[in-house]
């Protein structure tokens, strides 16, 4: 979401910027790790990948990243305008593509929601990219916590499986501790308030959010204020009015309707409220008279779906050219024996001549020979078919349709 301008736009910035954090303004980098991060940027940005950076330098850049963020709020402001981005969930391509589509910092500022592991592949280059711009551009960019990024979330949806197959579960360890340090909540422009999941009953006003501290452990994470910013959902449908209720769908936190959002505008003297934390049509969805609005970067990664059913139809396709084999090699052995009753009974009456047993046995050999093709050609077709269902992976990945997911 831009603020200033359309997505396709430019975002240009005033040289003087406000709500800097003072942490950020003292912030120095290393000259080394600056060339190291820029390296980086280009490697992923051109060519997605990691590969040629060592282990010492993605800790390197994860170690400083921490070291940066220690500081900061569990709140924190940003000025406008600026580009906000909600759950990319490991899926880099798409992000890549966006970012392409916009000027990137410090042309351009940059607010992520939350949610950048698990699901996807390539969840490492995702938060590698944001470390590197947030370093580089320390009073552009802005990554907020999601919901995802608490080791009780990423260690079972994909992300500690990751780490370990590609560099080790010692990586894993290290995105915790940043995960730990990341806000909860940003205020852009003193207008509108940002979060991934949603808005808590326990705001009372905006001293609370000053006053919140970023959770750290797993009890921390699971209640409270900090639990209700990463995983309360908006009520929809017949719920739509309701005030607060016990959320059934994640089985935690609280669903709020149209008044209640309201309220929560009046109450902290804003003008709308920006969450990620769901799938949304085109990207983005609004709810609440327009007063909330929630953000989709990329759709779910839906792959492995899109595998299994490529397994399926490998498994039918082998089946049905197994079944047309053993319907053809059973035809000569028939017509086999067929020959061979006509041969014996001819016997009785005349002998054989030469130039029939040859004619025989060349038909013979003509139809058993004939299943080998067969089969040949019925193999080649589950190639066919899995390369049609993969090309339909790619169109799924493309954030078109889908709504009322939850991740």
């Amino acid at each position: 979401m831009n603020l200033a301008s359309n997505l396709s736009g430019s975002t240009a910035i005033s040289s003087v910027s406000i709500h800097h954090l003072p942490h950020e303004s003292k912030f120095v980098l290393k000259p080394n790790i600056r060339g190291l991060a820029k390296r980086m940027i280009y490697r992923l940005i051109n060519y997605q990948i990691l590969d040629g950076f060592s282990d010492a330098e993605v800790y390197c850049i994860i170690d400083t990243i921490l070291e940066l963020l220690k500081p900061a709020p569990a709140f924190i402001h940003m000025p406008a305008p600026v580009i906000i981005f909600g759950d990319t969930h490991g899926q880099f391509a798409d992000l890549i593509r966006i970012i392409k589509r916009v000027d990137t910092p410090p042309k351009s500022r940059f607010l992520f929601l939350g949610d950048y592991c698990d699901r996807g592949r390539k969840s490492i280059e995702i938060l590698i990219l944001l470390f590197c711009y947030k370093l580089l551009y320390p009073k552009d960019v802005q990554i907020l916590r999601g919901n995802h990024e608490c080791s009780k979330m990423n260690r079972l949806y994909g992300f500690y499986e990751e780490c370990r197959r590609t560099r080790g579960t010692q990586l894993w360890k290290k995105f915790q501790a940043v995960f730990n340090e990341m806000p909860l909540c940003c205020l852009v422009e003193n207008r509108i308030i940002t979060m991934h999941g949603g808005i808590s009953p326990d705001i009372k006003g905006m001293e609370t959010l000053y006053k919140l501290k970023k959770p750290k452990t797993h009890a921390e994470c699971d209640t409270g204020v900090a639990l209700d910013l990463m995983w309360s959902d908006p009520a929809a449908g017949a719920d739509s009015c309701c005030s607060w209720q016990f959320n059934k769908m994640r089985n935690a936190s609280w669903m709020f309707g149209t008044e209640t959002v309201k309220e929560f505008c009046r109450l902290l003297n804003i003008d709308m409220i920006v969450r990620a934390h769901e799938v949304c049509r085109n990207g983005h969805m609004f709810y609440c008279d327009k007063l909330l609005s929630s953000h989709k970067t990329v759709l779910p990664d839906r792959s492995h779906e899109a595998h299994e059913m490529a397994k399926q139809s490998t498994s039918q396709t082998s089946t049905a050219a197994a079944t047309e084999t053993t319907q053809l090699n059973t035809a000569p052995l028939t017509t086999a024996s067929s020959s061979s009753n006509d041969t014996s009974f001819s016997s009785l009456q005349t002998p054989p001549t030469l130039s029939s047993l040859t004619q025989s046995e060349s038909t013979t050999s003509s139809i058993t020979s004939e299943p080998i093709t067969t089969k040949s050609s019925a193999t080649a077709a589950p190639t066919t078919s899995k390369s049609t269902i993969d090309n339909s992976v790619t169109a799924v990945s493309t954030p078109t349709t889908s709504t009322g997911s939850i991740t």
